[in-house]
């Protein structure tokens, strides 16, 4: 049995890691008494299947996480028995049954939304807020450096900034942005605001509070969620 979870990292749990994270996942199918399904090989574990990994301090109401049970159980009764089992941090908002097995979440989630909260070191316009965003979304190409396995690497992370909008309130900085994500690519929010720092000129504080909206598969400029699928 093929099950596909929505779930939320709410503000208690948004110091969990990625492999926190699927540990807490199985202990929570294991309080459940749920009959998960295992690999094979000198070191089972569990056959989970999580979207794009959520940076540590970042929370969330639109994390994906597909499993696989060793029976068929009614939906109801599996999403009633996780939730009572999930610790403090994480809640369940939706459960499915996948009828066929697709792609793996991260070849099919290419979306991520971000909501972000950025205190301003000086006053700020709408105005002025509004002509930096758009001379960001008007540049063909944004190049940073990132360090990887094989030392320093160009990459241009403008295409990967699908939409970016953005308002004042109260000397914050509120921002509503559509990225890359998965297997394709990846674009960080904190890259977006360098972009905003060192090209629209907008004095923003290191402090930044970002919530994950959610999740999204992107195609032909339709947005769905893996729910959807």
């Amino acid at each position: 049995m093929l099950l596909r979870v929505k779930y939320a990292k709410t503000p208690e749990g948004r110091f969990l890691s990625h492999l926190d994270m699927a540990r807490t996942m199985e202990r929570a199918f294991r309080r459940a008494r749920l009959p998960l399904a295992f690999s094979e090989g000198f070191n089972p574990h569990p056959k989970f299947s999580f979207g794009s990994a959520l940076a540590v301090g970042v929370t969330s109401e639109g994390e994906y996480l597909d499993i696989e049970l060793r029976e068929d159980l009614p939906v109801e009764e599996v999403r009633s028995r996780l939730e009572a089992a999930l610790p403090p941090g994480l809640k369940l908002l939706e459960m499915k049954k996948l009828e066929n097995r697709g792609e793996s979440l991260t070849a099919q989630i290419n979306m991520a939304r971000y909501i972000l909260a950025i205190p301003l070191l000086q006053t700020v316009s709408r105005e002025q807020l509004d002509e930096a965003i758009a001379a960001i979304l008007a540049q063909s190409a944004f190049t940073i450096t990132r360090q990887g396995k094989k030392g320093p690497r160009e990459v241009n992370i403008r295409e990967g900034i699908f939409d970016l909008k953005g308002k004042v309130e109260d000397n914050i900085v509120l921002l509503e942005m559509d990225l890359q994500t998965g297997s394709e690519g990846n674009v960080k929010p904190d890259e977006v605001l360098q972009m905003l720092r060192d090209k629209g000129n907008i004095p923003l504080a290191p402090i930044v509070r970002i919530h994950r909206q959610g999740l999204f598969i992107r195609k032909d400029d339709r947005i769905k969620t893996p729910m959807e699928e």
